[in-house]
């Protein structure tokens, strides 16, 4: 197996989704080829960053709790006797038993009331503690990206590449650079990277657009796959002349060409 056909057929092969001959010829070819070795962990480190996904959540067990006393109180209530109209009413705050009985319960709707009061300012305070310090992360970030995006070290650069790829929204300046990467950075693997990041932002119409464009001036057959499965899972139908242009192409790869025709069903 040659090295192109390796290449292309990489992300597959850490995916589980290759027949076993063509795994094992993967894996012999690998043994020999140090320069493949190196795209293999390359993109391997790709994929395992863009799986890495973080969730805070703030806990609410202080309001759930409340909550559940609260009910439990309500139903109590329900079930207690009315006073018939029939009978002699005595005022209940003339008997004793009931004044002692009514101090209690102030005292303890007045020390629920201070819980409530008490965690639903802490749950704010930490729910706002919580929106700063996503805030500052996500400024590091950034700054950390555009820092690393700077360097020789094509590792560092994936890395900062996965930064932005973990943003949960990105500026005008942030999708510029991943373009800029995707377009222009000397390592396929960044670039390769820098298109899976902004694949997460291809809501955006600026974004595919960006991705359609991209795929009209790669010529490297891994990228040019990995663009073309994303625009064709994403249903980008302003792709369609891209790829059957990249289709009629003579010089595209034969597995390319079987990537193209097969997003083609998806789009049409």
């Amino acid at each position: 197996m040659k090295c192109e056909e390796v290449e292309i057929k990489m992300i597959d092969y850490l995916d589980n989704n290759l027949e076993e001959n063509d795994r094992q010829l993967i894996e012999k070819h690998l043994e020999t080829c140090e320069r493949c070795l190196d795209e293999f962990r390359d993109i391997q480190q790709v994929l395992n960053l863009i799986s890495k996904e973080e969730t805070i959540k703030p806990d609410e067990s202080l309001r759930i709790n409340f909550y559940h006393m609260l009910n439990s109180e309500i139903k109590k209530s329900e079930g207690r006797k009315t006073v018939s109209y029939n009978e002699p009413v005595t005022r209940w705050y003339d008997i004793s038993r009931y004044r002692v009985a009514a101090a209690i319960a102030l005292i303890i709707c007045g020390t629920c009331l201070g819980i409530f009061v008490h965690s639903e300012l802490s749950f704010r305070y930490a729910s706002n503690e919580l929106k700063q310090l996503h805030s500052e992360v996500t400024d590091l970030k950034k700054t950390t990206m555009f820092t690393m995006l700077k360097g020789e070290s094509s590792s560092d650069r994936i890395q900062a590449v996965s930064y932005a790829g973990g943003l949960d929204k990105a500026d005008e300046n942030v999708i510029q650079v991943l373009i800029s990467t995707l377009n222009s950075d000397k390592n396929v693997n960044v670039r390769m990277a820098a298109a899976y990041a902004l694949s997460k932002f291809a809501d955006q119409r600026s974004v595919s657009d960006s991705l359609v464009r991209s795929l009209s001036i790669q010529n490297d057959p891994i990228l040019q796959v990995t663009l073309i499965n994303i625009l064709a899972e994403r249903k980008e139908k302003s792709a369609l002349r891209t790829i059957q242009e990249i289709i009629s192409n003579k010089s595209t790869l034969k597995e390319v060409r079987a990537v193209a025709e097969n997003s083609l069903r998806v789009l049409i």
